[in-house]
């Protein structure tokens, strides 16, 4: 996942893993879902666009918008409230 956000007017990227590599039969290998949706709840508080990227595809997306994909939408939206210490 790439997060990006405006400093001095650049763009600045920084790169955010759950740093798994394994083959799982689910989706994520067990714990990693829970530091997705830590990412996913710190970019959302931090007002930062979600990049996914997958072979040569790069999706862009808000963090609610990934969550929602995968069914996390009401609790990541609970966080990111809690992130911005309740300010919309």
């Amino acid at each position: 996942m790439l997060l990006h956000e405006n400093v001095g007017g650049d763009k600045v990227w920084q790169r955010k893993t759950t740093g798994c590599a394994a083959m799982t039969q689910s989706t994520f290998a067990p714990g990693h879902d829970a530091k997705l949706k830590s990412l996913l709840i710190a970019a959302g508080a931090g007002g930062h666009q979600v990049h996914h990227v997958s072979n040569d595809v790069v999706i862009a997306k808000d963090a609610l918008r990934v969550a929602a994909d995968l069914e996390w939408e009401d609790i990541v939206r609970e966080g990111i409230t809690r992130g911005r210490g309740n300010r919309p």
